[in-house]
């Protein structure tokens, strides 16, 4: 990830940026090694030592190879982004996609992603299973904040779709407001699109 990325994410510091590098170069093997010979024929220990880090700092970024491959987004809510999600009196939607863009990296890199996930349906699986994983602490949130489990689900079930979206056009900037405004204007669109049914 290059310095203008590294700033674009809120990151400052020089150990910040160190690690927005280190985690931007595991996935960029992983996935260029997974895409060349498929994931069964690629170790973890080989992804390592072309990037130059211990297996233990792999697994300080990623869960397994093939969300290194994915570059799947993390979900890493602060505790304050949480407490501001959970006392927001604003629109559902409007808040959510704030959230989200404050804990979630959109990959910038999503066409190559889109591309190996459909070269293999197991890999598209476990792309869509290890996804899934990670949207539980933001339906939390939100059925914490409206009391409703399958509202919650629901709404973000939609920016589900608004990051699809988000990634077939992605932006220039990966600062959270720019990715939430990025969202927000795709769940408009989606809102055109359901009116009147």
């Amino acid at each position: 990830m290059t310095t203008q990325a590294a700033s674009d994410h809120g990151c400052t510091s020089l150990r910040e940026r160190k690690k927005l590098a280190t985690r931007q170069s595991i996935h960029e093997v992983a996935l260029r090694l997974i895409g060349e010979r498929g994931a069964e024929h690629v170790t973890v220990d080989e992804i390592c030592a072309e990037v130059g880090v211990s297996a233990r700092t792999f697994f300080n970024y990623y869960p397994s190879k093939l969300a290194a491959a994915f570059d799947l987004f993390m979900v890493e809510i602060s505790e304050d982004s949480a407490a501001h999600f959970l006392a927001g009196t604003g629109a559902l939607m409007t808040d959510v996609c704030d959230l989200v863009a404050r804990g979630v990296s959109i990959p910038s890199d999503y066409t190559q992603i889109k591309k190996l996930a459909h070269s293999n349906p197991e890999l598209g699986l476990e792309f869509w299973q290890q996804l899934n994983l990670r949207k539980q602490p933001i339906i939390d949130l939100i059925e914490q904040r409206i009391g409703s489990r399958q509202t919650a689900i629901q709404a973000f079930a939609m920016v589900m779709i608004a990051i699809a979206g988000a990634m077939r056009n992605p932006s220039d900037s990966g600062a959270p407001d720019a990715v939430a405004a990025t969202l927000r204007a795709q769940l408009v669109q989606l809102q055109e699109l359901l009116h009147g049914i």
